[in-house]
C-alpha cells in the first residue's frame, strides 16, 4: 500500500511540474494566436482589370517562358496599364480557377492588400451586367445558401448557379 502511495505521488508531481513547465514555456512565447484570426497589418480596397493565368500573360506580354506544369498555377488581376497582381488563392480566389466565365472579363474585386507581399486576398467579385455592377457568387436554389465557389452545393450536394445581384454602393 505505501508503494502504491509513492507511486502516486511521484506521478502526480512529475505531471504537476510538466505542466508547470509548459506554463512557463508558453509565458515566453507570448499569447497564442488564433489560426483562423485575420492578419492586423492589412489595408483593403477595389481594382478593377480581368483575372487571367499570370504564366499565360507573361508569355504574351514579356516573353517569359515557364515549364509546362507551371500554365494554370498562377492567377492574376491583369489591370488597366497592364499592371499584373497575383491573387492569394483561398476559397473565394479559387473560384477563378473553377469557373472559366469568371476570367478574362471586365471585373472589380474588394481586395485585402498585405504588406510586403505583391499577392491579394479576394474578399468580394463585382462584374457588370448592362452597365450595372453586380455581386457575384453562387447560389442554391433549393437551400437557399450563398458559396464562393462552383461545386456541388454543401448542403443538399445539388448544383448551384451563378448568381448576379445588384452590388451595394
Amino acid at each position: 500500500m505505501q508503494f502504491l502511495r509513492l507511486a502516486c505521488g511521484t506521478i502526480l508531481w512529475g505531471g504537476l511540474s510538466f505542466l508547470i513547465a509548459i506554463d512557463q514555456a508558453a509565458a515566453q512565447v507570448g499569447p497564442a494566436k488564433s489560426a483562423i484570426t485575420a492578419p492586423a497589418d492589412f489595408t483593403v480596397e477595389t481594382l478593377a482589370g480581368r483575372v487571367v493565368w499570370l504564366n499565360e500573360t507573361l508569355l504574351k506580354r514579356r516573353k517569359i517562358h515557364t515549364v509546362p506544369e507551371a500554365a494554370e498555377r498562377v492567377l492574376a488581376l491583369d489591370m488597366a496599364g497592364g499592371k499584373l497582381v497575383p491573387l492569394l488563392e483561398d476559397v473565394r480566389a479559387r473560384a477563378f480557377r473553377r469557373d472559366p466565365r469568371l476570367r478574362d472579363v471586365s471585373l472589380e474585386l474588394f481586395v485585402r492588400r498585405f504588406p510586403e507581399t505583391p499577392f491579394v486576398q479576394v474578399l468580394g467579385v463585382y462584374g457588370f451586367d448592362a452597365g450595372k455592377r453586380v455581386e457575384l457568387d453562387y447560389w442554391c436554389d433549393v437551400c437557399a445558401i450563398a458559396m464562393y465557389e462552383l461545386k456541388e452545393c454543401e448542403c443538399c450536394q445539388g448544383p448551384i448557379e451563378l448568381r448576379r445581384r445588384p452590388a451595394p454602393k
